[in-house]
């Protein structure tokens, strides 16, 4: 599969609430940091978590994929980077999710993936201006 190919698939597998087609975009041994930091390894381990959360917290969500980019590290490793909108319709994580991804693809497949949900630097420095204000390289204690 190609660069696009996985977006789209992955993207079409997600909102189609189908865990096994979202899960063949991965290599049989890979590895999968989820938005909450738990680490699935293995493609049916990733396919199983993905199909639980389609049937309750995540049902009927859309999820949008856009590569943000991709390059070349050596012996045909990509380091590709996305980022993602999902709409949650109802349930606990109703609304928007906003996310950015690292996946590493060799021969068609996702062989790690992280996950990390973006959040608003107020979120982050617990509502202190001055602090968000500053770029977190320039944060001190």
């Amino acid at each position: 599969m190609t660069v696009e190919e996985i977006i789209t698939g992955m993207r079409q597998a997600w909102n189609a609430g189908d865990g096994a087609a979202w899960g063949s975009h991965f290599a049989e041994d890979a590895d999968y940091v989820d938005a909450v930091g738990r680490i699935q390894r293995g493609r049916a381990v990733i396919a199983d978590e993905h199909q639980k959360i389609f049937d309750t917290i995540y049902r009927g969500s859309v999820l949008e994929i856009r590569r943000l980019g991709v390059r070349q590290l050596g012996d045909g490793l990509l380091l590709l980077h996305t980022e993602s909108t999902l709409q949650v319709p109802t349930g606990p994580r109703e609304g928007t999710v906003d996310a950015v991804q690292t996946k590493l693809v060799r021969g068609g497949l996702i062989h790690a993936f992280h996950n990390t949900a973006r959040v608003s630097l107020a979120t982050v420095t617990k509502n202190d201006p001055e602090l968000a204000r500053r770029s977190p390289m320039d944060w001190k204690s």
